[in-house]
């Protein structure tokens, strides 16, 4: 708490984003359902007026492998499918990955006894907090089945959505954005410092996005879920460690074998050293995080591994 007030955390975090939009509420489903209809650019008759979580969430099932992927699956009143997931770290098979979920959540659709005809429409929205798709510069791409030459669809069933963050430019007035795009800002926006002001202007814009910022500051101010959100983070960090350094490791593999053995076994221990800073960066990352957010020093040492000399020196340097 700072101020009298909670720092939001960040609705791109999957665990807040599923804690926000898919509780077995009323105010979920609402919020849910307008970014929907704004995200898909539905009108008056083709509006989702009702969703079914088919994985709504729940604290036990949702705690575990710091790793997962919390997706939030619904069923509309119309029987449709949809399937929506952040993400915050690049994964180079994203691509194949959403079109599995397509097509698990298709195959889903029908029973063994069903027709062909019974197959419900189903759509993967994903939002992506950097840009990973490098044909375009919009931050918006929607994707179907269509004929090759004459780009006529095969059929409507398949549609899958890449939401870019990065790509989205958010230095404009609020009184400016339309349609989802006061969505996108608020993602962007939730958890940063000194953000008041825009969220205030958001929540003049939007009756629902008002309610999700004042359900975002209930679920912030939740100690078991933003002691769950910690330990998510921190293994994110590791994980991302953990792969610089597998990518760092083959690079090695392929040096020359005509290196000395003196020299590689320098470049050995210099890349070695380089892995230990940037674990300790990320570690530091970490602290400054929950220094900022007044966490106790008990649990900044947990979570960032880092010795309570070391945080004493950090919180100099964030607080003053």
């Amino acid at each position: 708490m700072v101020n009298g007030r909670f720092e939001l955390l960040s609705p791109l975090n999957d665990l807040v984003f599923k804690a926000l939009f898919a509780k077995e509420e009323k105010e979920c489903k609402i919020i849910l359902m307008d970014f929907l209809n704004e995200l898909l650019k539905l009108k008056d008759k083709d509006k989702i007026v009702d969703i079914e979580y088919m994985n709504p969430f729940n604290y036990e099932e949702s705690y575990g492998d710091k790793l997962s992927i919390l997706d939030i699956k619904v069923r509309t009143e119309k029987d449709e499918r949809i399937n929506v997931e952040v993400q915050v770290r690049n994964d180079d098979n994203f691509r194949k990955r959403s079109l599995y979920y397509w097509a698990k959540l298709y195959g889903e659709t029908i029973s063994k006894a069903d027709t062909y005809d019974q197959l419900k429409k189903s759509i993967v929205i994903n939002i992506l907090k950097n840009s990973f798709i490098e044909e375009t510069i919009k931050y918006h791409t929607t994707y179907k089945i269509l004929e090759k030459e004459e780009h006529f669809l095969l059929i409507d069933d398949l549609e899958v959505h890449y939401i870019e963050l990065e790509k989205f430019d958010n230095t404009k007035d609020v009184e400016q954005y339309e349609g989802v795009e006061l969505w996108l800002d608020f993602f962007k926006e939730a958890d940063r410092k000194d953000n008041e002001y825009k969220l205030e202007k958001l929540k003049g814009r939007s009756e629902k996005i008002k309610m999700a910022v004042e359900m975002l500051k209930k679920i912030s101010a939740d100690e078991k879920l933003l002691e769950e959100y910690w330990t998510r983070e921190k293994a994110r960090l590791d994980e991302l460690s953990r792969l610089k350094y597998a990518e760092i490791k083959a690079m090695e593999k392929g040096m020359e074998k005509g290196i000395e053995k003196g020299i590689e076994k320098g470049i050995e221990k210099g890349i070695e050293k380089g892995i230990e800073k940037g674990i300790e960066k990320k570690e530091i990352e970490l602290a400054k995080e929950m220094i900022r957010d007044r966490e106790p020093m008990h649990k900044i040492i947990k979570y960032s591994k880092l010795t309570e000399e070391k945080i004493i020196e950090l919180k100099k340097e964030v607080l003053n």
